[in-house]
């Protein structure tokens, strides 16, 4: 993966951590949660080069994200669904651009960046702490 979506993909996978204990929706949100970080997790090896897995690892990821998005309970729900929708974006950019283009790849993915960025880190932040809350077992 890029440099840049590997971050991006990381600070989605740093509010997704540790396993869950909440019951009902909750838990499903943390399980969703738990199963982002595995997915991101194997993604790290993705080399920036082989495009093809950049795309696929991309690709999977936003879709796990827009699972967390629908089972996020309601007070976390819009946040959830910023995260999942810049992912989302950040996917398209990369399947709608040419890898021989690095140029017009770029310019697609500060695209999406800007799109997001008023809205994104505060979202990411209020999501973190949600999960860490509702999701990790209490010591």
């Amino acid at each position: 993966m890029t440099t840049t979506l590997r971050c991006v993909v990381a600070v989605f996978a740093a509010i997704a951590v540790a396993s869950c204990s909440a019951p009902n929706q909750e838990a499903a949100f943390c399980d969703a949660s738990a199963e982002l970080q595995k997915i991101d997790a194997l993604s790290e090896n993705i080399s920036p080069s082989d495009d093809a897995a950049t795309r696929g690892a991309l690709t999977q990821t936003a879709a796990q994200a827009s699972r967390v998005a629908r089972e996020a309970p309601s007070e976390i729900r819009g946040d959830a669904e910023v995260v999942a929708a810049f992912l989302s974006a950040l996917t398209n950019a990369l399947n709608n651009t040419k890898f021989e283009d690095p140029l017009e790849r770029s310019a697609a993915i500060g695209a999406a960046q800007q799109e997001f960025e008023d809205q994104l880190p505060e979202s990411v932040a209020k999501l973190a702490a949600f999960v860490a809350r509702t999701c990790n077992p209490a010591p």
